[in-house]
């Protein structure tokens, strides 16, 4: 009886722990692939700073009345 049961149970634990390497790879190429990215900088003329093409002094003078 232990020579039928033991390659089946021998088989069963591979086939159980090949199964937890697999979910882990899987796992591991999602976590690379979802990695927070840099917050993308941006600066406008009335929070202090210039914009990229332009500047904040290229612009035509302000009319005074």
């Amino acid at each position: 009886m232990f020579k039928r049961i033991l390659p089946l149970l021998a088989t069963g634990l591979l086939v159980w722990q090949y199964q937890i390497y697999r979910r882990n790879r899987q796992l591991q190429g999602q976590m690379a692939a979802a990695k927070a990215k840099p917050t993308e900088v941006t600066t406008w003329e009335g929070e202090g700073g210039a914009l990229r093409g332009s500047g904040s002094q290229l612009g035509p003078a302000p009319v005074q009345s």
